[in-house]
């Protein structure tokens, strides 16, 4: 935990701010300073907050508003208060990651053994796509940590349905309804399958305390939810004109606006295609491609080690995290938004502890089984430490997807490229640049060099600096409106995020 900790700041000095970053700084900040949470309420106050809470400790305060991300971009400033304020921002969100790996160890400890845990903990704090979410001021961390604690929360409830751990598990729901609202259909299916195997394993522990057990847990959940709103009262207008109030009423526009994005969709590239509502097998898919193929493996040997125990539900606790991990890509299935394995983040606390176990039983199985276990945990943690700092972009050997055929949008290009384009201009002396960005960040980053944006469907010829996203997804208008580009070859690959060009004029 430690050593992934270093690794995450390490990058810090390294990308300047991701797409989305800015929004939950501005949205924190104004749940902090004004007490309202109205500049975009899709998603809920706990993450947000936190990102905010450091810059709120150090006197920043919420600018007048005008919109989410100008708000963000003023918040976090420029030169170096900008780098430092990024930085305070990040750092927020790191103890999300403690947690998550604290209830990686407790769940994996109970349904696994104590080398288990120890193991999983490895896996998780090297898997890429892990690292690169908890270093960036945004949501997915704390969604990860607090819905894997809730989930863990059932299954101890489920063992012994105590007021006490009815309590806990109030809370623990409540906190991750609060992280995102994705919580809610992953907290549905997945604590119906792990309820499911429960029930199969021995039913005897339903009754009238489980129920009772279950209400309280209800009403905690309720109030946690409603207190990490303010405890604000709105009022609904029914038909005949009278008013009945409402608790949380931000809660509920932002279920009703995340609803409404979801059916709108969002534009992503994956495996040749373009779509504005994604595809049904994009979550299974992009979390193979997203993940260290050494992990998946050890994965998939311990979900047949499992199976192979006669009856096969009789220990159910062995079979929670893979519940749990089949629950979200369930869920996936059915999500219009098919932007990044961010949105299925959580998966890697169950997957760790089913790899563990894999790679546990492999250990002792001979020696040719002990060998290939080895192999395969440095498989990871090279492929891991060979990814550094470039988390975020990362996906495994086997797919090798730099060219975004496995998706484009916060798995390759969340804007993130920045201040490496600075210093590749730097380097190279360019002092003007058509550039066709896909970021929040003000261009301003780019001190020193002439910027002017680059049109669609239009041929220039100078320095052309392009963002992944807007080369395979255009400017919103048209899908192909810098497709011209691609049948050039890059001078310079700018991370993995921007492709660097130079045309030269038609004279020459």
């Amino acid at each position: 935990m430690l050593l992934a900790v270093i690794r995450i700041v390490s990058t810090y000095h390294v990308f300047n701010q991701t797409f989305d970053e800015p929004i939950s700084v501005a949205c924190g900040m104004e749940w902090l300073d004004r007490g309202t949470y109205i500049s975009d309420p899709k998603h809920p106050p706990l993450g947000r907050v936190a990102t905010a809470l450091a810059l709120y400790l150090d006197g920043v305060r919420s600018p007048t508003p005008i919109g989410a991300i100008s708000d963000g971009n003023r918040i976090l400033g420029s030169g170096d208060t900008y780098k430092r304020r990024l930085t305070w921002a990040r750092l927020s969100v790191l103890p999300f990651f403690l947690l998550s790996c604290g209830v990686l160890w407790a769940w994996t400890r109970w349904a696994f053994g104590e080398t288990e845990a120890a193991i999983a903990v490895l896996l998780f704090s090297f898997a890429p796509p892990v690292l690169g979410h908890a270093g960036i001021a945004m949501t997915d961390i704390a969604l990860t940590a607090m819905l894997s604690l809730a989930l863990f929360s059932f299954c101890r409830w489920l063992d012994l349905p105590s007021t006490g751990r009815s309590l806990a598990l109030g809370a623990a729901v409540g906190a991750a309804v609060l992280s995102k609202f994705t919580a809610i259909p992953f907290l549905v299916v997945c604590g119906g399958l792990i309820g499911a195997a429960r029930s199969f394993s021995s039913p005897k522990w339903q009754g009238r305390r489980a129920l009772t057990g279950l209400l309280i847990a209800a009403a905690v959940a309720s109030l946690v939810v409603w207190g990490g709103y303010r405890f604000t009262v709105g009022h609904i207008v029914l038909p005949g004109g009278s008013t009945v109030p409402l608790p949380a009423p931000a809660f509920f526009g932002g279920l009703r606006a995340l609803m409404a994005h979801n059916h709108e969709g969002l534009p992503n590239y994956f495996l040749g295609e373009r779509s504005l509502l994604g595809w049904v097998y994009y979550y299974p898919v992009v979390v193979f491609a997203k993940s260290p193929a050494g992990l998946i493996a050890l994965f998939l040997c311990g979900i047949f080690l499992i199976a192979r125990h006669r009856p096969v539900l009789e220990k159910w606790e062995r079979w929670t995290p893979v519940l749990v991990v089949a629950g979200m890509l369930i869920v996936g299935t059915g999500s219009n938004i098919n932007i990044g394995v961010r949105h299925l983040l959580p998966i890697y606390v169950p997957l760790a502890g089913v790899a563990a176990f894999g790679a546990v039983r492999l250990f002792h199985a001979g020696r040719l089984a002990r060998v290939a276990c080895v192999a395969l945990i440095a498989w990871q943690v090279a492929s891991s430490v060979r990814a550094h700092p470039d988390y975020l972009a990362y996906f495994n050997e086997v797919v090798r997807a730099d060219n975004g055929e496995f998706g484009i949008d916060t798995d390759l290009d969340y804007g993130q490229d920045l201040w490496r384009l600075a210093e590749a201009c730097k380097r190279r002396n360019i002092q003007s640049l058509w550039i066709a960005y896909h970021g929040t960040a003000e261009l301003e980053q780019l001190a020193g060099i002439q910027t002017r944006p680059l049109p669609t469907d239009t041929r220039e010829d100078g320095w052309i600096a392009v963002s992944m996203f807007k080369l395979k997804l255009g400017d919103g208008n048209s899908f192909n409106g810098y497709s011209w580009l691609e049948a050039l070859q890059p001078v310079e690959r700018v991370g993995k995020s921007i492709r660097l060009y130079f045309v030269p004029s038609p004279g020459r």
